[in-house]
Order: structure tokens, then sequence, then C-alpha cells
């Protein structure tokens, strides 16, 4: 077979796939951008410092209603923490954000069905209020706020382009629905602004997943990866949690990549769900930016609730099923 033949088919498979999602892909992306527009996540945002222990109630909500992914969270994370927000909410937050969204419950209903869709939000909520409350009940030994950071940080504000630690700084300024909000006071306008920026952002990464996983379906035989994907081994659940830790997956990417096996019907649901949390939560940028900022034992906590509450919530499912 040529290549050129070759490269149809994989075009043809790829197309198939985004034909299969495009419908709740923008019903996602539409509520995001609805979201963003109105800036409702800031506004639960600002209020977390009023509800106490409840705050990781809120934190956790806030965190799988929100648009933002590890990356995005941590600077939002670290300023909170400096106006004196408790490492508890700020912990469930970071771990529940990226692990669901509104784009990307949407598309894992329509790419894997609303039974898995469904454990992935439980799981993310599980794992906000895992983070939070585990992270409160040890908050004296060693993580009050004011324990937490390596150094002091320079003050400003971190959307400030000036801003010296650049770690930190914030680009939001540049997106393009933030220009566009500057000059222009029509919220449909800029509603149009942010669903554009959510398809580019989003898009992205669904389409990087539906190739790789028909790159996988097509070139890697089916033997190889369905033993591993299918066992009920209870070994794989960690092993595939901690492997998924170096890998820069997030939502989008890991429900797209399973996507095809599913359909197979060669994933149990504890390794799928640990493939599902256990990539996203972890993320390679927002990791290297933790271990530069704070003190060890709060970068090994973060990674520790991670893996462990990963692990949790997938022996469960698998126990369920």
């Amino acid at each position: 077979m040529s290549i050129q033949t070759e490269l149809i088919i994989l075009f043809k498979e790829l197309a198939q796939g985004v034909e299969h999602i495009w419908v709740y892909f923008a019903i996602g992306i539409a509520i995001e951008a609805l979201i963003r527009t109105f800036k409702w996540h800031v506004k639960i945002r600002k209020v977390l410092d009023r509800f106490g222990i409840y705050a990781i109630f809120v934190a956790t909500l806030l965190g799988t209603v929100s648009p933002l992914c590890a990356c995005g969270t941590l600077p939002l994370i670290v300023s909170l923490l400096i106006a004196g927000l408790p490492l508890a909410p700020a912990m469930a937050l970071l771990v529940s954000a990226p692990l669901m969204s509104p784009a990307g419950y949407a598309i894992t209903v329509k790419m894997i069905g609303a039974n898995w869709a469904l454990a992935r939000f439980a799981a993310a909520i599980f794992m906000g209020l895992f983070a939070g409350f585990v992270t409160h009940f040890i908050r004296n030994k060693g993580f009050h706020t004011y324990e937490l950071f390596k150094e002091k940080l320079p003050e400003g504000n971190f959307h400030d382009p000036d801003y010296p630690d650049e770690r930190l700084r914030c680009i939001c300024g540049e997106q393009f629905s933030n220009r566009i909000a500057r000059k222009i006071n029509n919220k449909f306008i800029i509603f149009l602004a942010k669903a554009y920026e959510g398809v580019i952002k989003i898009g992205k990464f669904a389409l990087i997943g539906l190739f790789v996983e028909v790159l996988a379906a097509r070139y890697i035989p089916q033997d190889w990866i369905a033993p591993i994907l299918s066992s009920t081994n209870p070994l794989i659940i960690p092993a595939i949690t901690i492997a998924a830790i170096p890998l820069h997956i997030n939502q989008i990417t890991a429900v797209s990549f399973l996507w095809g096996f599913i359909e197979d019907g060669v994933v149990s649901n504890g390794v799928g769900l640990a493939f599902l949390v256990g990539g996203p939560v972890t993320a390679i940028p927002a990791m290297a930016v933790f271990l530069s900022l704070f003190k060890k034992r709060v970068f090994f906590l973060y990674i520790a609730l991670c893996v462990t509450g990963t692990v949790i919530c997938s022996y469960f499912y698998q126990l369920i099923s």
C-alpha cells in the first residue's frame, strides 16, 4: 500500500472521529465560553476564604466547572495562598480543576458514554474533597500558609505585565478575547471570542488524542495493548497511575485516546479511570513550577494526593462495575 493511500485512510478515520464528537464539542465550548464571558468562576473564587472548612467543597465544585487546566490553575492557587487562603481549599481546587470541565464532560459523554462521564465527574469530586480534607487534617504538620513557599514572592499583581517573577506572571491580558473585551463592551462579541479560543485550545488536544488513538489502533497490535487495558489485576491500576505521571495528557487528550479501545470493549473500568484521572491530574509544566516555588514537602504532598486519590477511586469503580 502506498504512503498516499495510507495517509488518506488515516485522514478518513480521523475525520470520522471528529464527526462523532463535534456536536458535543460545540456544546461544551459554548458552556465554557459563557462561564468565562460572565466570569462566574472568578466570582466564586473571590468568596472562597469566607467559607472556612466548607471552602473545600466550594473549591472542588469550582474546579469541576472551571475551564482551567493544571497549568492555568497554579498561578491562581499561588495568588490565593499569598492572600491568606489556607492550603486545603487551594489543594482541592488544584487537584479537581484538571479533571473535569463542561467541554470535557460533553466530549466524554459523546465519545465513551454517560457512565464514563459520570464516573469521571464523581472522581473529580472525590479527588478534590480527598485532597482538601487530607491537607486540612495535616495542616499542623508544616502546611500552614506561611510555611509553604521556599522564598518570599515579589509583591504585586500577577496580571501586571511587569510582574518580576515570570513563573507566575499571567498572560491572560494578551488573550484575543481579553483584547476584544477592552475595546468592545458587547457580551455576545466577547462570548464569540471566548468560544473561538476554546475551539483552538481544546480542539487541538482532541485532535491529538484522536490521532494518537487512530495510529495506535491501526499500527499497534491489539494483543499488545488489550491485555493491559482489559486487565483486572489489582497491580495494573497503580502501575497505570504512576506511568501516567510523566505523560503530558489533559482531560480531552485522555478521553480521545481511550475512545476506540472502549468502543472495542477492551478497557476495564478501573484501568480506564486510572488513565482518565492519573494523566490529567499531574502535568509536567505545573509540577515543575510547583517544585520551584513550594517547599519539597508541599510538592510531595501534592503528588501523594494525586496518586493515592486516583488509585482509590479507580479501585472503587472497578469494584462496583
